[in-house]
């Protein structure tokens, strides 16, 4: 059966990137989102929205957090968030920011480590790795990575199935929300036919996974707010069970 590994990136701290941030990019959002804003709102903090969502569904998805945020806030803003969604199944991963050395990869595992759980799987912050940062992935402790994309502006068979890259499980990145938005161009109402025809592709090049990131930022966005609608079509589908990375990991190896 065709698994769809459902996966999140909490790209800013609990309190967002503020109200200037927010106001140049208004247009994302509608107008009654811009006047909560005013009064205080972070229209960027979605995990309720996505655990909610999941929830009603049976669903568990990964939550990849990053240990430090660009203002210098760490994940311990999250702690709590984290402590609760980790307890009801949902699996948290690292989101990578720093991958000069093993030792500063494993420091950013242990930072999120001392919140959660073992970590066994990572992303790298703007998905911007190479092929010798796997080696330091490995050696920190990781067992699988999902940071490899090869195409930006459509859904490919290359960003589709698993492989290994020095003892590392990776999970290429099929189908991004920021992308499908900008470089794909798709507007809401085509977004369930970009699932439908990912998965077609999926199934006729005999892939076995195919790899969701949906952004917890995004879910009040224009676009991005379809998640729900995406969630439940995934969910209906008969030929399709969602997993988290660690659930694929057991698969695979």
């Amino acid at each position: 059966m065709l698994a769809i590994f459902l996966s999140h990136d909490v790209d800013w701290p609990r309190h967002g990137p503020g109200m200037d941030h927010i106001m140049a990019r208004r247009d994302r959002f509608e107008d009654n989102i811009i006047e909560k804003v005013l009064r205080g709102y972070n229209p960027y903090f979605g995990i309720p929205d996505i655990v909610e969502m999941e929830e009603r569904l049976g669903v568990r998805s990964t939550f990849f957090f990053r240990p430090f945020y660009d203002d210098g806030t760490d994940v311990n803003c999250y702690s709590d968030i984290i402590k609760e969604i980790s307890k009801k199944g949902w699996e948290i991963g690292v989101h990578l920011n720093d991958l000069s050395s093993v030792d500063a990869v494993k420091a950013q595992k242990e930072k999120i480590e001392e919140i959660s759980v073992r970590t066994l799987g990572c992303r790298v912050h703007y998905l911007r790795i190479k092929t010798e940062d796997y080696r330091k992935i490995r050696d920190a402790g990781f067992l699988y990575d999902s940071s490899l994309k090869s195409f930006r502006d459509r859904i490919d068979p290359k960003d589709m199935g698993h492989l290994q890259i020095d003892g590392v499980v990776v999970f290429p990145v099929t189908i991004m929300d920021a992308y499908l938005f900008t470089y794909m161009n798709v507007n809401e109402e085509r977004i369930i036919k970009v699932f439908e025809e990912a998965i077609d592709i999926a199934k006729r090049m005999k892939k076995d996974v195919i790899t969701v990131l949906w952004h917890d930022s995004s879910v009040k966005m224009r676009g991005g707010r379809a998640y729900g609608k995406v969630l439940e079509f995934l969910y209906s589908r008969e030929d399709l069970e969602i997993m988290r990375g660690v659930d694929l990991l057991r698969r695979v190896i």
